[in-house]
């Protein structure tokens, strides 16, 4: 139904490298999947990358949520082709995972006196 991808930022690093960090969000008719990804090449020294995935069905109370991070130092990645170094999606696969976590985040449920249709409850602190 939706799909956009949007770089919330990007620095040329003094032409050293780049540094860059965008969200791509795809929302299908009964749920979303959004993916966060931080990028950093520094020339000659390492390329790290650090993804922040969500995942929701409509009809669950719960969320995942993925994060992992990559990281190589460029001295250990001389048998892939330079070019790739510029390709996060390419790169990412040569790339040994240093860190994951999986999570399963659960929504509260709301009880039934709190809902929109019963009556608001009166705050505590009177006005004068």
């Amino acid at each position: 139904m939706f799909f956009e991808e949007v770089l919330l930022f990007e620095d040329e690093l003094h032409d050293h490298g780049v540094s860059g960090l965008s969200v791509k969000i795809r929302v299908m008719p009964s749920s979303f999947f959004l993916l966060l990804r931080f990028f950093l090449r520094v020339d000659g020294v390492l390329i790290r990358m650090n993804d922040t995935r969500l995942y929701h069905e409509s009809d669950k109370t719960y969320m995942l949520r993925e994060y992992t991070s990559r990281e190589s130092k460029i001295s250990n990645l001389s048998h892939v082709p330079p070019p790739l170094f510029t390709e996060p999606n390419e790169i990412s696969q040569y790339l040994p995972v240093m860190e994951a976590m999986y999570e399963k985040l659960e929504f509260p449920l709301i009880p039934p006196e709190e809902t929109s249709d019963s009556p608001k409850s009166t705050s505590p602190i009177k006005s004068l």
